[in-house]
Order: structure tokens, then sequence, then C-alpha cells
């Protein structure tokens, strides 16, 4: 019963101190919109004085084919190309021949697939398209289901790239366990 007291006094002061003299404004919420870039406005001058024509210019950055403002120039690294030219290939496995390397794991099943390499030191490397694999700088093309494939270009004769093309598959394993039965009492193989 004090609780409906208490409540029923702080309802009364509280109508009390909104009965003022001057009703309470509403209070509008913002609009929802985001605000137009604002107009540049230039005054073309002549001989020192305003010649009474504004040009309005809008600026738009675009960053495409510009460098990072906040990276340093001198630390900014070298393309690709200078790269591979310089030293090779950088990556690790290109430290490796096809024919060291297996295939042990591929997942299809995105629009990107990825599969895992091991190479002969037993170490496991991801891999997706244009990885570069191999000494001979081929690059993954394709990774299929259970398969990858990788191009290599090699110099002709008359001077052309003749691409090659090579597959490394996941090996299955021919193991055959002994299975126990134990509702019928029989070890299967």
């Amino acid at each position: 019963m004090t609780k409906l007291r208490f409540l029923f006094m702080l309802a009364s002061v509280a109508a009390f101190v909104s009965c003022g003299d001057e009703p309470a404004a509403p209070v509008a919420a913002a609009p929802a919109t985001t605000p137009k870039p604002r107009p540049v406005e230039v005054a073309a001058a002549t001989d020192g004085g305003y010649a009474g024509e504004v040009v309005q210019y809008l600026y738009n950055y675009n960053p495409v084919g510009k460098r990072d403002p906040f990276r340093s120039p001198i630390d900014e690294p070298k393309k690709t190309d200078e790269l591979l030219s310089d030293v090779g290939c950088p990556d690790p496995l290109c430290q490796f021949d096809l024919e060291q390397l297996t295939l042990v794991a591929v997942v299809s099943g995105d629009a990107n697939p990825v599969a895992m390499l091991e190479d002969a030191t037993k170490v496991g490397h991801i891999v997706r398209r244009n990885t570069k694999v191999g000494k001979q700088g081929g690059k993954v093309s394709q990774i299929l289901r259970d398969c990858i494939e990788i191009t290599e270009f090699f110099l002709a004769p008359d001077g052309k790239k003749v691409p090659n093309r090579v597959s490394i598959c996941v090996k299955k394993e021919e193991k055959v366990e002994r299975v126990l039965d134990l509702f019928n009492n029989k070890v299967t193989e």
C-alpha cells in the first residue's frame, strides 16, 4: 500500500511541475539524410577586381592509380615483375620441383577453391588460383575436386612461350582395415 501512495504522490508532483505558464515545445527528430557536398565557389577576377561571375566546382577524389599517401615511398615494395627478374620466385613453393609436391586436400565447394600442397619436408602450404608453384615459375590455373592443374611456360627454340600443364591429384590410400562386427562376432576386411 505504501508503494501505491508513493507513486500517486510522485505523479501529482510531476503534474504540478509540468503545469507551467508556457507549454513545452515538441522535440522534432532530425532528418536521416546524409548532407550533400557543397560546391566550392570561385570568383573569376580580372585586373585584381571582381568580375561578378561565380564558377562552381565539385571535387571528387578518385584513388584509382594513385599510391597510398600514408605509406612511405622509400619502403614501397617492388613490383612482382621486378622481383621475379632479380631474384626469381620469392614464394616458398618455388624452391621445389613439381614432382616433390603432393596434394593433400582440396576445398572446392566455394567460388574461390583452396588446396593444400605438402612439400618434401612435410610442410603444408595453402594454394589458390594464380599461386606460384615450382622451380619453373608455374601458376595454379585450376583447382578441381580432387586435382589441381599447374601451368608452366617454357621457351621454344623459335622464342615463343609454350604452356605445359601438369596435374597433381590426391593419392587415394589403399589401406585395408580389419573391422570387428560385435553383433555377429565376426572380423571383416
